[in-house]
C-alpha cells in the first residue's frame, strides 16, 4: 500500500494561540494511539502568525472512512471539541470551522 500524503490548513484564533500550542506540546497519548491505529504517521503541524499547516502521511486504504470512524471515538471527539474552538474558518471556506484539505501540486522524493 502506497503512502498517501495530506496537507491541510486552518487559521488559529489569536486568543487561543497559547492554549492550542500548550495542548499540542502535551497531546493526550490516547489520541495519538488512535491516529496510529488508523495508519497515520509523520503528522506535523506548523504555525506562522494565524496560519496553520498540517501534514500527515497515511498508509491505509480508506482515508475518509478512517477519519470519520476515528472522530466517533469518545476521547478523540473530546479532544476535537476542545481544539475546534481555537479555529477561524479558512478564507472561502466559511461553512467549515476546521481544517481544510489542500491540493498537492508538487512532490520530490
Amino acid at each position: 500500500m502506497a503512502t498517501q500524503r495530506y496537507g491541510m490548513a486552518v487559521r488559529l484564533k489569536d486568543e487561543k494561540r497559547e492554549y492550542y500550542i500548550e495542548n499540542h506540546a502535551n497531546v493526550w497519548p490516547e489520541v495519538l494511539e488512535e491516529l496510529k491505529k488508523i495508519n497515520v504517521k509523520n503528522y506535523s503541524i506548523f504555525l506562522k502568525e494565524d496560519f496553520m499547516f498540517g501534514y500527515l502521511e497515511y498508509e491505509g486504504d480508506n482515508f475518509d472512512g478512517d477519519m470519520a470512524t476515528m472522530q466517533k471515538i469518545p476521547i478523540v471527539e473530546k479532544w476535537t471539541n476542545l481544539m475546534i474552538d481555537c479555529f477561524n474558518p479558512f478564507p472561502n471556506n466559511e461553512e467549515n470551522n476546521s481544517w481544510v484539505m489542500m491540493d498537492q501540486i508538487f512532490y520530490m522524493e
